[in-house]
């Protein structure tokens, strides 16, 4: 066991760094003996994932990391949504909040690498045991299914929306097009 607690979080950090070189080789190595051929397994991630920062409601750091959770659009940290009576509340904030209440109670996540972004994120689909950390928070009204990648999460949207959970009890801009506006 290792007395130097930056030790042990080196020694995870350089594993993770391992097993995505690892998986990465072999998305090219199988591109080379098949052309134009995707792969289509996710590779897994998983164990004492530890997460250093929550960005907002659906992005977040492991150490050096930057994972974007898959097939969710939650509001930006600053957006403001409209409640059923018409104020003003931090919806942007209170997504963050919730994905933060969510790994905190995380005894551990497992996490599947889908893809990698633009940004150079991990887009991962992450879960606290049998729990989708994204359909939570898609389920909650927090955040919407982000149906121009994945229509995984649409159930969970209509579930919120009808039962007028988070952002579904009033108004709001959907967070790709607030973006946009910005």
């Amino acid at each position: 066991m290792l007395r130097f607690p930056i030790l042990k979080t080196f020694m995870v950090f350089y594993q993770i760094i391992y097993l995505i070189t690892i998986a990465f080789s072999n998305i090219f190595a199988n591109d080379a003996i098949a052309q134009d051929q995707f792969l289509t397994e996710s590779f897994s991630i998983s164990g004492k994932v530890s997460i250093t920062h929550i960005t907002d409601g659906d992005s977040l750091r492991s150490g050096g990391f930057r994972i974007r959770l898959f097939g969710i659009d939650a509001p930006e940290k600053n957006q403001q949504c409209t409640d059923a009576n018409g104020a003003k509340w931090a919806c942007g904030m209170a997504a963050q909040k919730a994905l933060e209440t969510l790994v905190a109670n995380a005894p551990y996540l497992q996490c599947d690498l889908i893809d990698v972004d633009r940004y150079r994120r991990l887009v991962m689909r992450c879960f606290d045991g049998k729990t989708d950390l994204g359909a939570a928070l898609v389920r909650a009204g927090l955040a919407l299914a982000y149906r121009q990648y994945s229509s995984i999460y649409s159930a969970d949207e209509d579930s919120a929306k009808t039962a007028k959970l988070g952002m579904w009890a009033g108004a709001f801009t959907a967070p790709w097009a607030w973006r946009r506006s910005q």
